[in-house]
């Protein structure tokens, strides 16, 4: 017996293809990948730094890392107490700053130390 909104084949209980939950998936998708590509493209800019001294200031490492390309951004995460935790992450206004970046990665230290 067919209930009312279904399709020839279909049995209680199951739902229309490429639906979840009453909403459609495909749509889902796209709104995800939508919003999972503007979080991407901000990461194609930001290079992890690891390893800072706990003195190292943002000025620091902007002066290392400007003669790669132009710094948007130098977030030294802190602890509550605002002494640094030892990384930061460096924002790049472009994405190719981040490949010399990484081409030099031998040669990166700050405050006389490997970063």
């Amino acid at each position: 017996m067919m209930m009312p909104g279904m399709m020839p084949g279909m049995v209680p209980g199951m739902m229309m293809p490429g639906a979840v939950g009453g909403c459609n998936l495909g749509k889902t998708k796209e709104v995800a990948q939508i919003k999972a590509k503007g979080k991407d493209d901000e990461k194609v800019n930001t290079v992890f730094v690891g390893g800072l001294r706990k003195s190292t200031t943002e000025d620091k490492v902007v002066s290392h890392f400007s003669k790669y390309g132009q710094i948007d951004n130098v977030d030294i995460k802190r602890l509550p107490d605002g002494t640094s935790r030892g990384f930061a992450f460096v924002k790049f206004v472009d994405k190719d700053a981040v490949e010399k970046v990484v081409e030099a990665k031998a040669s990166h230290m700050i405050d006389n130390k490997w970063v």
